[in-house]
C-alpha cells in the first residue's frame, strides 16, 4: 500500500511539472544561448543537412555581414508562434548593432507552426510579404514532414534575396560566376587586307631596333646622370629599391581585428528585430 501511494505522488508530480519535466517545450527565458546558425533542439534535421546549412549561413554572415538562424524546437505549449520568435530574437540579439541585417526561422514540429521574424534591416527587401511567401514555399516539405527539405527551402531562399541585395554570389547555393563562352572570349577576327600590306611590317620591323636600343640607352644616360649628381628615386630606406613602400600598411595575409564568423561562432551581435514578419501553419 505504502509503495502504491509513493508512486501515485510521484505520478502526480511529474504530471503537475508537465512539459517541462520531459522536455516537451521551449520557453525562451529557458533557451540556452545558439550554438550556431542552425539550432535544432527538436532533433528534426539530419546531421548532413545541419552541416550543409551551417556552411551557407556562415558564408553568408563572412559576405555580407549579416545573419541567418534556422531555430527548430519541439512544441510551443500554446504560446504563439510570432511571440516566441520576436521574443528569442530579442534575446539572441541576432543580426550586427548597428545593421539589424538578422533572420530568424522557426518551426515549432509538434504544433506545425513556423514563423520568420526579420531584423530592421531587412524590413526593405525581406517585407512580410516576401517572407510569407518563403514560408509557404515551404509547406509541401513540411507537411511530408521532409524537414531537411524545408530547411534548405527557407535558408537558400532568404540566402538568395540577402545576396542578390549585397551583389555576392554564395558557393553554398551553388553558385559560381559565369565563364565567358568561347565566342566572348575570343578576339575579334580580322578584316581582310588590314596588316597585310608588304610595306607597312618592313618599316616597322627597320624601325624597331632603333626605337628600342635609343630608348634604353637614354635611360641608362638618364639613371648614370642622377647617380652623379647624389639624386635618388625616392625615400626608401635600405632594400626598398628607394621606392619608399610601407610594408606595414599591407593588408594581405594580416589580420584585419574585424570579426568573421569562419572559426568561431559568436552568436547575435546586438541586432534587433521590428516586429515584422509572417508565418502559419502547415
Amino acid at each position: 500500500m505504502k509503495i502504491f501511494g509513493m508512486r501515485a505522488w510521484a505520478l502526480g508530480v511529474a504530471l503537475a511539472m508537465g512539459p517541462a519535466v520531459w522536455g516537451w517545450a521551449e520557453t525562451v527565458a529557458g533557451m540556452p544561448p545558439p550554438t550556431g546558425y542552425v539550432d535544432d533542439y527538436a532533433g528534426a534535421i539530419s546531421g548532413p543537412a545541419k552541416t550543409e546549412l551551417e556552411g551557407l549561413c556562415r558564408e553568408v554572415h563572412d559576405k555580407t555581414k549579416a545573419q541567418v538562424f534556422f531555430v527548430t524546437v519541439k512544441t510551443l505549449d500554446g504560446e504563439a508562434v510570432e511571440r516566441f520568435a520576436n521574443e528569442l530574437f530579442a534575446k539572441w540579439k541576432i543580426g550586427e548593432k548597428k545593421t539589424d541585417r538578422g533572420i530568424l526561422l522557426l518551426l515549432a514540429i509538434q504544433d506545425h507552426k513556423r514563423w520568420i521574424e526579420v531584423g530592421y534591416g531587412f524590413e526593405g527587401i525581406l517585407n512580410d510579404a516576401k517572407v510569407g511567401d518563403i514560408g509557404r514555399e515551404m509547406v509541401p516539405a513540411l507537411k511530408a514532414s521532409n524537414y531537411d527539405e524545408a530547411a534548405r527551402v527557407g535558408v537558400h531562399d532568404v540566402a538568395k534575396v540577402i545576396a542578390a541585395d549585397a551583389g555576392v554570389t554564395l558557393a553554398g547555393l551553388g553558385e559560381a560566376a559565369a565563364a565567358p563562352t568561347p565566342a566572348e572570349d575570343a578576339p575579334p577576327p580580322i578584316p581582310e587586307g588590314i596588316g597585310q600590306s608588304s610595306a607597312g611590317p618592313k618599316w616597322v620591323l627597320l624601325l624597331f631596333p632603333f626605337i628600342f636600343f635609343g630608348g634604353f640607352g637614354l635611360f641608362v644616360f638618364l639613371v648614370v646622370w642622377n647617380i652623379r649628381r647624389g639624386v635618388r628615386f625616392g625615400g626608401g630606406g635600405p632594400g626598398t629599391g628607394g621606392i619608399g613602400v610601407d610594408s606595414s600598411s599591407s593588408s594581405f595575409g594580416s589580420d584585419s581585428g574585424g570579426s568573421s564568423s569562419s572559426d568561431s561562432f559568436s552568436g547575435g551581435d546586438g541586432g534587433s528585430s521590428g516586429g515584422g514578419g509572417a508565418g502559419g501553419d502547415w
